[in-house]
Order: C-alpha cells, then structure tokens, then sequence
C-alpha cells in the first residue's frame, strides 16, 4: 500500500473566506447578523460556530446551502440537526457537544489505523463521520470562537488532518477495489460499481495528496480542476461514462486504482456482521438471514452469534474467503473492513 505523506496544505485564509461567505450572502440578500442568529437555538452559548461547507471552499454554486457547525458545551447533547428556511435559503445547522468533536479529532491522530480491533461498521463510519466534521471546520470561517477553542481551532488546520484525509481515502479505495474482485464472478454490474467507487476514492486521495482536503466525495471533480490535474479529471470523466461491457470496465477501474495508491499490501480482509443479522444454528448447517426478509444456508455451524463483532474471517488482502463462506459477502450478510495484520489476531 503506497504510504506517500500529503504535501503542506494552504489552508484559505480568512480573507478569502471572508469574501466568498459575503458574496454568498449578498447574492440571498442575507446578512451575517442573520446567520449567527441561528448558531444560538437554545442548546447552550455557543463556543464555535464555522460557517462551512461547498461554499466556503469554494466549489459551491447557485443551488448550495450553508452549513453552520455549533459547538456547545452541553453534556447532554451529541448531535442536534436543524434546517433552516427562515431567510429563503437553506442553512444547515449542526449543533454539537463540543468535547465530542474535539475527542473525535484526536482519534485521528492515534496510530496506526486500521486495526484489526477498531474496524468495524460502526467505527468505520465514525471515523468517516469525524473525518467530514473535521475537515468542515477547518476549512470554514470561524463566526463565533472564545477560549480555549481558539486554541484548539487553529490546531486543526494542520498538516496532520492533511494525512488522515489522505489515509482514509487510500484505505477506502483499497477496500472498495477488493469487494470489485470479489464480486466480479457472481454479480459483474455490484463489482463495476464498487470498482468504479474505487476509483473515485483513489482520486479524492490523489486530491488529498495534492492539498484539497473537502471531505465530500462529490466534490472530487471540483478537487482535481482546482489543482489543475488534467490527467485525474480525464481518469475520473472515463470512469463515470464509460461504455465499456461490466467485466472489461471493472479490469479497468481495478487498474487505475493500482497506479494511484498501489497494491492493498500489507492491508487484510476483515469480515464481521452486517446490521440486521440473525444466525440459526442448526444439526449440520446455519441459516443467515438479514431483516428476516432474505436468508442464505452456510454449510456450518462453528459461526458467531448474531450479536457479536467477532471476525467470521480474515486473511491477506490479496486472498478470497472459502468458498462457503464468499456467498455472505456476495449477498450482503457480512461488512468488509480492511486492516493492518495484527499479531494476537489469526488470519
């Protein structure tokens, strides 16, 4: 797996900020006076509020909204999601505990990532989560800041956040292009999507990389034509609109996404449960269902329960499950996650 650090991110100043939020607003006939006025909903005084997001990085157009992030310091709060038509333009308000958020960031400081013992769904997802709140803060305008945020505030706009929105994307590229691989016989079209996900994960790090750290996926056009990258723009327009059959077109994007962040070594497969789960045991089989909607007979019966987060298996990325147990994954009752080898844990 290539390990190329991020080059040094030059994070908008606040002029720059300044003048795209103005041109925002006069454009809605909005004042600043109005926005802060939503920071305040009651759920505390605010000790940051950043207004964020597609517009503030400069990628937003005509149909964008703004998004205020809120923290306060309120125990009782974790996350709170208002939106707000008051003034004829969307503003989304996230409100929330302020020791929260600042311990999720430094989550992502600890290393390494990933390992076997944190990925799974749920932790995925937050860091995911945490990676998106992050990054919206940093590259937005503080409105409202007191002490000791402002502090903490300038210790986000980093070269480290820089590294942790490059790994992600790199791991999540190689994550994706595996479940293309492991697809591509049973359900060619799931694998062109996933492979053509890959891709698009491999670009956002290449973009990372680069500097533009906007977390949203979408944007990743927006990204590379910033940095003036005429070759990823050129990779991504192909992935997205080529007419090519599903098995060549999943060649292909598996391809492309080796040339840009490498092989998926020293990286694992881990796979755990998914959500909705439910294991039947019985004399020399097990059934798997999920929702109770629709079940699949495994050939088994030394599985976890369906309320554990044990490893069902894991091995080299570069290896497939047994073949009684690939069915899980084709047909959606396991989570892929990918790791670094850890020692206690067996292959």
């Amino acid at each position: 797996m290539e390990t190329t650090t991020a080059s040094a991110v030059a994070f908008p100043d606040s002029a720059t900020l300044e003048k795209r939020l103005n041109l925002f607003l006069e454009q809605r006939g909005l004042s600043r006076d109005a926005v802060l006025k939503e920071a305040d909903q009651g759920m505390g005084t605010p000790a940051l509020a950043v207004a964020a997001g597609s517009v503030l990085t400069g990628f937003g157009n005509h149909r964008s909204d703004l998004d205020l992030l809120v923290l306060v310091e309120n125990d009782k709060l974790t996350r709170f999601p208002i939106q707000s038509h008051e003034h004829g333009t969307l503003i989304d308000v996230s409100i929330r505990r302020a020791s929260s958020v600042q311990n999720s960031a430094a989550e992502l400081t600890a290393e390494p990532w990933p390992r076997f013992a944190t990925v799974t769904e749920e932790a995925w997802n937050h860091r995911r989560r945490t990676l998106n709140t992050t990054t919206r803060l940093a590259l937005g305008l503080p409105l409202v800041v007191s002490p000791p945020w402002d502090d903490w505030y300038a210790g986000l706009r980093r070269p480290w956040l820089a590294d942790a929105v490059r790994q992600w994307w790199t791991v999540e590229a190689q994550r994706l292009a595996l479940a293309a691989r492991w697809l591509r016989d049973a359900k060619p079209m799931a694998a062109a999507i996933r492979a053509r996900e890959a891709v698009v994960a491999a670009l956002n790090a290449r973009a990372a990389a680069g500097g533009e750290l906007y977390f949203t996926s979408k944007w990743v056009g927006e990204k590379l034509r910033a940095l003036g990258d005429t070759e990823g723009l050129a990779l991504l327009r192909d992935t997205l609109t080529s007419p090519l059959p599903s098995g060549d077109r999943v060649q292909r994007s598996l391809d492309a996404v080796e040339r840009l962040v490498g092989d998926a070594a020293p990286l694992h497969a881990v796979l755990r449960w998914s959500t909705g789960i439910g294991v039947t045991p019985l004399e020399d089989r097990t059934i798997v269902d999920r929702w109770q909607m629709r079940a699949l007979e495994v050939p088994r019966r030394d599985l976890p329960p369906d309320d554990s987060d044990a490893v069902i298996w894991s091995g080299p990325a570069g290896d497939r499950p047994p073949g009684d147990l690939l069915p899980l994954f084709v047909h959606n009752m396991v989570w892929l996650g990918v790791a670094l080898p850890d020692p206690e844990v067996p292959a």
